[in-house]
């Protein structure tokens, strides 16, 4: 394909990408409170959100404490050292921050517990309200996998009730504006972070998730979002899988290694930018795009892929796999020692490559 031709997708999909964004900082812009000194009068104190520390105990001292602050929110900061769960730490009301001491505070789902660990979110199926404004810092929530005998919630999945919610280490649904910093997700019997149920502008940072059954990060219905500096490897499964309308998001300086299927595993996936990917050891191929089964109308397009190291995958570095998957742009991108070659396409040129060493 022409340079010219690469360029023009490349800006095409970039701005599609980036108007959401653009339009939600103005969105905050328009709202956010007026805080310029007026002259000749006084600024107002700021109001000081209530704090309240609970010592080293259990899953339900934390929920007590959460049900202790008052309605417009406020913090819950925890002790180093570990807070055992027989059930999950449900974050179902807005502008709530949860942190711990320095990523030296555990929360572990006890023994046959066989439920998620924490849900951002409502637990109702499908969900009737949006939850936004939470903040999830400085934590390890760990899931006890070898010790959980069901992936869902109470038992098989599917069958009503809770059991639509699966055993997640950290499971986000149905919620707006939220941030997840500096906080690793491990052997959860399901997956490590899961996104679903019309999710938007949940920004993840400083995030490692590892050892899950399944993915260690996996997101549905999701957009507008941004991931960064993330590191996901020796998950069972995918490191990313990303399905049914992961649309508009920025996943940017991550690690994904040492998984044993792909290292990105997406469908329905539309206007994505991916930037600054170390891709590496996956068991399968390293980035794998594709419609959803035979639904030649859930496409993977318009996503940009740039700045890769992908190297050491059991199949192709990246793999197109249905024609439908068009106007997908890759550059500026190396594939090295993978065992089924670099690119590999249903179709001649179905993404455009532009800088890119195929060794």
């Amino acid at each position: 394909m022409k340079s010219q031709n690469i360029r023009t997708i490349t800006t095409l999909s970039a701005i599609l990408l980036g108007s959401p964004l653009v339009v939600f900082g103005v969105q905050n812009f328009f709202h956010a409170p007026d805080r310029s000194p007026v002259p000749g009068i006084p600024r107002a104190p700021e109001t000081k959100r209530a704090e309240i520390r609970v010592p080293l105990g259990t899953g339900e001292d934390i929920a007590r404490a959460i049900a202790s602050l008052p309605a417009d929110g406020g913090r819950i900061l925890l002790a180093s050292g570990t807070y055992l769960l027989s059930r999950p730490l449900v974050l179902d009301r807005n502008d709530i921050e949860v942190s711990g001491d320095q990523e030296s505070t555990i929360l572990m789902l006890a023994d046959h517990a066989d439920c998620p660990l924490v849900v951002i979110g409502p637990m109702e199926t499908p969900p009737t309200r949006k939850v936004s404004g939470i903040a999830l810092r400085k934590l390890i929530l760990d899931g006890n996998r070898l010790n959980q005998l069901n992936e869902c919630h109470g038992g098989p999945c599917d069958n009503g009730g809770m059991s639509f919610i699966r055993n997640n280490a950290l499971t986000i649904r149905s919620a707006e504006d939220i941030r997840v910093e500096r906080v690793t997700t491990r052997s959860a019997r399901s997956g490590g972070l899961v996104l679903e149920k019309h999710s938007r502008r949940i920004h993840v940072s400083d995030f490692t998730s590892h050892s899950n059954h399944f993915d260690g990060f996996a997101a549905y219905e999701t957009e507008e979002s941004f991931f960064t500096r993330i590191y996901l490897h020796s998950n069972e499964a995918a490191g990313i899988s990303i399905d049914l309308r992961f649309d508009r998001n920025i996943v940017s300086h991550a690690r994904l290694e040492n998984n044993g299927s792909q290292g990105i595993f997406m469908r329905d996936s539309n206007f994505n930018n991916f930037n600054h990917l170390t891709v590496s050891g996956n068991g399968a191929q390293g980035i794998f795009i594709a419609q959803a089964d035979d639904q030649n109308n859930t496409p993977c397009t318009g996503n940009i892929f740039s700045d890769l190291k992908v190297s050491g995958s059991g199949g192709a570095g990246l793999r197109i796999n249905d024609v439908s998957c068009i106007a997908n742009v890759i550059a500026n991108s190396v594939f090295s020692l993978n065992k089924e070659g670099g690119v590999s396409e249903a179709s001649e040129k179905l993404i455009a490559q532009q800088n890119v060493s195929l060794n």
